[in-house]
C-alpha cells in the first residue's frame, strides 16, 4: 500500500519538475515576477522599452527641414556683347543658356545662399555676387532660376538676391539664443562645386574682429570644414536652427574657419528688403584702440602706459566729415561716447554705426598741448553722417 502511494505521487512530482523547467526557459519573467528578482539591467517597476530617438546616432533629422533652404549660386562677372544680344532674344535663349556659362566657365564664380523668404530673397555673401553681370541659383530639388540683386552691404561682405519661384523654404533661424564656444554646428554649402555637403564641428570662438576681411567684423570662429564654395552657405545649431553665414576659411590653417552671426545678417537682410541698402551712422574718422597698441611705436609713446589703456586714438579724419565739421584731429584720444567709456575697437566701431544718420553724437576726447605738453580734456557734438557703401 505505501509503495503504491508513492509512485503514485512520484507522478505528481515529476509532472511539476518538468512544468518547472519549461517555464525557466520559455517564460523567465515569470518566475523573476514571482522571485522579485530583477533581470539584466531592469530595476524598479517594469516599463515599456523605448527606442532611442534617430537623432541619437544621426543628425539627419535635424538637417533634413533646412537642406532644402541652402542653394547653390553661379555669377558670371561678363559676357561678350554678341552673347548678351542672344540672351536677350527668347528665341536663342534657353538654347544657349548652357553653352554660355561653360565656355566662359573662367568668369563664373561659385558660392552659395540660404533662402530667407517665401518671396525668395537669398542672403549670401557680397563677395560671391559682386562685379556679376549674371546670377544663376540653383536649388537642392534641381530646380534652378536667374536672380537678381536686391542690395550689398560691402562692409559686412553680406547680400541679397532675389528669384522667382514658388514653393521656396526659408532657413529656420532660432528665438534669438547666443551662440556660444563649444556649440556643436555643421556647414552647409557647395565646396569646390562637388554639389551640397555637410560638415561638422564646434564653435571654437565668438566675436573675433580686426581679422582685416570686413569693416564691421564679429565672427563666430568653428573647425567647420568651409571650403571654396561654401561661402555665403549656412551654418546650423544641432536645433537645425540657422547661426551664421560661412564667409571665409583660412588657407594656411586648419580648422579655422569664419561665420557671420546671425543675429548682424538678419540686420543687414531686413534693412536691404525694406530700403535696399543698410543705413548706419558715420562720424569719418580712422583711428586705432590705444589698449591694442605696442607701446614702442611712436604712436602709443604720445601717451604714457597710464593713460592709454582706454579710448581710441584718431590716426585720420576725412574730409567735410562729421568728425572734421566737429573739430577734431588727427592725434586726438577719444575716451567717451555720449558719456559712456570707450573701452574696446569693435564696440566703438558698433555703438556709432548702430546709431542714425543726424543723430547727435557727444564725444569727450583729450588733446596734447602743443606749448606744455599737457592733456587737455574737451567735449563736442558731432552730427552723424550716412556711412558710405564704399567706405
Amino acid at each position: 500500500m505505501t509503495l503504491s502511494l508513492i509512485k503514485y505521487l512520484s507522478r505528481f512530482a515529476l509532472a511539476g519538475a518538468l512544468i518547472a523547467i519549461t517555464l525557466m526557459f520559455a517564460a523567465p519573467q515569470w518566475l523573476s515576477q514571482k522571485t522579485g528578482i530583477p533581470l539584466w539591467s531592469q530595476s524598479g517597476a517594469q516599463t515599456t522599452p523605448q527606442m532611442p530617438p534617430a537623432n541619437t546616432f544621426s543628425y539627419a533629422q535635424v538637417l533634413a527641414p533646412i537642406l532644402p533652404s541652402v542653394v547653390r549660386i553661379y555669377s558670371q562677372t561678363s559676357l561678350p556683347t554678341q552673347a548678351l544680344a542672344l540672351l536677350q532674344d527668347p528665341h536663342y535663349a534657353d538654347l544657349i543658356d548652357g553653352q554660355l556659362f561653360d565656355a566662359y566657365a573662367g568668369s563664373v564664380g561659385l558660392g552659395s545662399g540660404v533662402i530667407a523668404s517665401h518671396q525668395g530673397h537669398i542672403l549670401t555673401n557680397y563677395h560671391i555676387i559682386d562685379k556679376a553681370a549674371r546670377i544663376l541659383v540653383k536649388l537642392s530639388d534641381g530646380r534652378s532660376a536667374p536672380a537678381r540683386l536686391v542690395g550689398a552691404d560691402p562692409a559686412t561682405d553680406l547680400a541679397v538676391i532675389q528669384i522667382d519661384l514658388e514653393q521656396l523654404t526659408p532657413a529656420l533661424v532660432g528665438s534669438g539664443a547666443d551662440a556660444r564656444v563649444g556649440d556643436l554646428v555643421f556647414a552647409i554649402g557647395d565646396p569646390h562645386g562637388l554639389g551640397q555637403s555637410v560638415s561638422m564641428g564646434i564653435i571654437s570662438a565668438t566675436g573675433r574682429n580686426r581679422m582685416g576681411l570686413n569693416t564691421i567684423e564679429s565672427f563666430i570662429q568653428t573647425d567647420a570644414a568651409i571650403n571654396q564654395g561654401n561661402s555665403g552657405g549656412a551654418l546650423v545649431n544641432a536645433r537645425g536652427e540657422l547661426v551664421g553665414i560661412n564667409t571665409a576659411q583660412f588657407s594656411s590653417s586648419h580648422g579655422l574657419a569664419l561665420a557671420i552671426p546671425i543675429s548682424i545678417a538678419s540686420t543687414v537682410l531686413r534693412s536691404i528688403v525694406e530700403r535696399g541698402r543698410v543705413v548706419r551712422g558715420w562720424l569719418g574718422i580712422d583711428f586705432e584702440a590705444l589698449a591694442r597698441i605696442d607701446y614702442q611705436t611712436q604712436a602709443a609713446q604720445e601717451f604714457s602706459p597710464t593713460l592709454a589703456q582706454q579710448g581710441i586714438l584718431l590716426t585720420g579724419i576725412y574730409a567735410n566729415s562729421p568728425a572734421h565739421q566737429a573739430g577734431l584731429q588727427p592725434g586726438d584720444r577719444i575716451t567717451h561716447f555720449d558719456g559712456q567709456l570707450i573701452d574696446d575697437w569693435n564696440d566703438s566701431l558698433a555703438y556709432v554705426t548702430n546709431l542714425a544718420p543726424g543723430t547727435q553724437l557727444q564725444i569727450t576726447y583729450e588733446r596734447k598741448n602743443s606749448v606744455n605738453n599737457s592733456l587737455q580734456s574737451a567735449q563736442v557734438t558731432a552730427t552723424l553722417g550716412s556711412r558710405p557703401n564704399a567706405q
